[in-house]
């Protein structure tokens, strides 16, 4: 899978296109990102005025452990690593109300 275009890619792809009339050939030449992923994005900005979609929902989910849980686990593995998971998971429970 591509790597996403960030805001700032879309954004010059644009200008590349709009502003200084550049082909899509060279615009993929210079974002090295695929010709459809460059029609993509001037699609998106021909239809909602943005660079993105933004209709779309986010990716994934959101993250059950905070930063200061990894680091709570960090902490416990490097002080005891021969921890089995139920023991881990019941420390992280009673120290950290993490279920």
């Amino acid at each position: 899978m591509a790597p996403p275009i960030s805001l700032e890619l879309r954004q010059c792809i644009i200008y590349w296109r709009h502003e200084l009339n550049l082909p899509i050939s060279e615009i993929v030449r210079l974002s090295k990102r695929s010709e459809r992923a460059i029609y993509t994005v001037l699609q998106y900005h021909r239809d909602f005025q943005q660079p993105g979609n933004p209709f779309a929902r986010p990716r994934g989910c959101k993250r059950i452990l905070e930063r200061e849980d990894l680091e709570y686990l960090d902490g416990l593995l490097s002080s005891q690593p021969a921890l089995f998971l139920d023991e881990i998971r019941d420390k992280l429970q009673e120290m950290r109300d993490v279920e």
